[in-house]
């Protein structure tokens, strides 16, 4: 997994796919991308931290460096 500085913004159209609040993180994988709001994110960080391909997170939500 690697995180990056991209030139990418979230806007209020972007919808976590796991509840449809507001996506805070977007998280690729080697087939997709999925969004998450902070909690789904945070609940989730584990397994996305090992299968994910990036991270987009500009709020640090992950805590990841």
């Amino acid at each position: 997994m690697v995180t990056t500085e991209v030139n990418r913004q979230l806007t209020a159209q972007d919808r976590c796919d796991a509840c449809s609040a507001a996506a805070q993180v977007i998280v690729t994988f080697l087939n997709g991308e999925l969004m998450f709001c902070g909690h789904h994110a945070k609940d989730k960080q584990e397994s996305l931290k090992l299968k994910s391909v990036n991270i987009f997170d500009p709020n640090k939500y992950l805590n990841i460096e």
